[in-house]
């Protein structure tokens, strides 16, 4: 039961952190876009972008101490996940020369990534250097690790919640004073590094004496163990990072930074309702993981597979009450002339319910070590999505990037994730395949539905937004409830939700 209620507590906060994310960006962007102008707004976006690919550097360490982590842990082996943090720190300090290297010629290449029309190279470097500043920091993200593996993610995603509210509050305000891109910089460093100091400390409590920790000797079996599977997790983080967080990056080097901006704001729901479809696998995945480091693997299949119809059952019960009233939430939230288009709604809907699942399947091989299976098709897929960006954004324009992301899951990821899965767990592709599309009896129904519904009766204001939304998608959650649950599945899931209230109720 603890598993269910870490789960629970890394989903609630997770929902916090949403929560906080889209009230934030809800009231900040249109003001953004007032003060700061659509093209400085465009490349703010896009430099945070290219700073994010900063931490590739990491060589796939996070996600390989993770993993290390998480198999110490499960045999509650004190020691060896002590001596594993050790080698984490190592690494990491490794990592932060490497990335403030990289950072600096980022600063120096950046005008012409981005090709501003009006902005100068000289505010763009500004920008970029100030942001660059926590990195001296990287070495405390061994921290963020072990609060995951130790199936406290919630203290991450509260602490990122607190993070993403300042550094909103910090923006408005630079944007307010005229500082221009220059303090965006300066707001996006100075939030970053109290998240950062609250993690070291909170691990140092479960593992103390900071200075004996770096102290201790991490053998040749850890360093193989973590470097093993560090390579396996960079290329797993490079490729769903390119498949990501690549499109505004496209679109800037390719149409110019200010049409980045109503792709950007037309994707903000779907955007919303991926964190959490994607934050049941990053919820769950150290779960999985102590199942598999026990032996008890006919668990872990069942698990998966109910997991697997729960992200796409709750993928389907909010993504079409999304793409039937997106149009409107956008020209409520910042005008007509920032909505990209009917076709981007749609296939960011769908790409975004691939990869709510494909992330739940990708987490499981990465928690329990095996990341290295999907490697060379992780690689194959990437080159399809960028090939199919690039041509469609040419041709098509903005919606060039999605529809390379849709190629590739469909080409590339549907077949080969289910086999990497086959080959490890033991499960059937056929039984993967059958729980993610068992929802779509109802689901697509209940699409078809709903936007005819939106084109009939669209809302007036905000008040009738939201509430169609919340009707929307509570008829959702109970279509998935009657219909993708048997009997069973929902007394079960009656008895741990009652055990998971109970529980945070006694906690509070």
């Amino acid at each position: 039961m603890s598993r269910t209620r870490n789960s629970a507590w890394n989903l609630a906060a997770g929902l916090v952190y949403a929560l906080a994310s889209a009230a934030a960006s809800l009231l900040a962007a249109p003001l953004l876009l007032r003060w700061l102008g659509p093209e400085r707004l465009g490349a703010y976006r896009v430099l945070t972008d290219w700073i994010g690919y900063l931490s590739l550097f990491e060589m796939g360490l996070g996600g390989a101490l993770m993993a290390a982590l998480a198999c110490r842990i499960g045999q509650g082996n004190h020691a060896a996940v002590k001596r594993m943090l050790a080698a984490g720190l190592r690494g990491y300090c490794r990592v932060a020369l490497a990335q403030l290297a990289a950072g600096i010629a980022l600063v120096a290449i950046l005008p012409y990534l981005i090709s501003p029309n009006h902005l100068s190279g000289s505010e763009l470097r500004a920008a970029c250097a100030i942001a660059l500043l926590p990195l001296v920091f990287t070495p405390l993200l061994v921290f963020r690790a072990l609060a995951e593996a130790r199936q406290r993610g919630y203290v991450n995603w509260l602490l990122l919640s607190a993070q993403v509210l300042v550094m909103t509050g910090l923006s408005l305000l630079a944007a307010r004073l005229g500082w221009g891109l220059t303090g965006q910089g300066a707001a996006f460093a100075a939030a970053q590094v109290p998240a950062l100091l609250a993690l070291a400390w909170d691990g140092v409590r479960a593992y103390p004496l900071l200075y004996g920790l770096w102290k201790a000797a991490p053998d040749q079996e850890d360093r193989r163990a973590l470097w093993g599977l560090s390579w396996p997790a960079f290329v797993h983080g490079l490729t769903d990072r390119i498949g990501l967080v690549s499109d505004n990056i496209v679109i800037a080097w390719m149409l110019g930074p200010a049409a980045v901006v109503p792709f950007f704001l037309t994707q903000q729901l779907a955007a919303l309702a991926q964190f959490l479809l994607r934050g049941l696998g990053q919820a769950t995945w150290a779960g999985l993981a102590e199942l598999y480091a026990r032996g008890d693997e006919a668990g872990l299949r069942t698990r998966l597979l109910e997991l697997t119809g729960m992200v796409s059952g709750l993928g389907l019960a909010a993504l079409p009450a999304i793409a039937a009233y997106n149009r409107y939430f956008v020209e409520l939230w910042v005008g007509q002339d920032a909505y990209a288009g009917e076709a981007v709604t749609a296939l960011a809907c769908f790409n975004v319910l691939l990869w709510a699942v494909y992330a739940l399947w990708g987490w499981a091989l990465l928690g329990t070590g095996h990341i290295r299976l999907w490697m060379p098709f992780a690689v194959l897929s990437t080159l399809v999505n960028v090939v199919v960006s690039l041509l469609g954004t040419a041709t098509l324009g903005v919606i060039g990037p999605l529809l390379g992301t849709t190629t590739a899951l469909l080409l590339i990821t549907s077949w080969a994730l289910p086999r990497a899965l086959h080959r490890v767990f033991g499960i059937p592709p056929r039984r993967l395949w059958r729980a993610a599309l068992a929802p779509l009896r109802w689901g697509l129904p209940y699409a078809a539905a709903l936007r005819a519904i939106a084109g009939y009766y669209p809302p007036e204001g905000w008040l009738e937004f939201f509430a169609v939304m919340a009707s929307g998608s509570a008829l959702g959650l109970a279509l998935w409830w009657r219909f993708s649950l048997g009997s069973e599945e929902r007394s079960e899931w009656r008895a741990r939700l009652r055990n998971v209230l109970g529980f945070i109720l006694s906690a509070l």
